[in-house]
């Protein structure tokens, strides 16, 4: 059975999402490690944003919506597995229910 449309570029939409928040992340502490390693302090990465200019505020910007997402992406798959979880019980209950009513 194929998916709809929709659902898959959903799914996609997701996991593109969630591969470049890890690229984001890995990327900022690789680049602290490396500086760390370099000159034995960490950077303050604030100051280096700033020293950007007015791309400052494009990259914050960026960065904020990445995590809101985030969030708003693992609240909505913790709705969609506990209501998910609690309608299987029922539905496990039932079977079971059946199956002592039946013998």
């Amino acid at each position: 059975m194929a998916l709809p449309a929709k659902q898959i570029k959903r799914v996609f939409s997701s996991n593109l999402m969630l591969c470049i928040l890890g690229v984001w992340f890995v990327s900022n502490l690789f680049s602290q490690m490396l500086f760390l390693g370099t000159y034995g302090r960490p950077y303050d990465g604030v100051s280096l944003l700033k020293s950007l200019g007015p791309v400052y505020y494009l990259v914050m910007s960026v960065e904020v919506l990445l995590w809101l997402w985030l969030v708003v992406f693992a609240i909505t798959k913790g709705i969609k597995y506990s209501t998910r979880k609690t309608a299987l019980d029922l539905d496990i209950g039932g079977l079971e229910n059946l199956s002592k009513t039946s013998l």
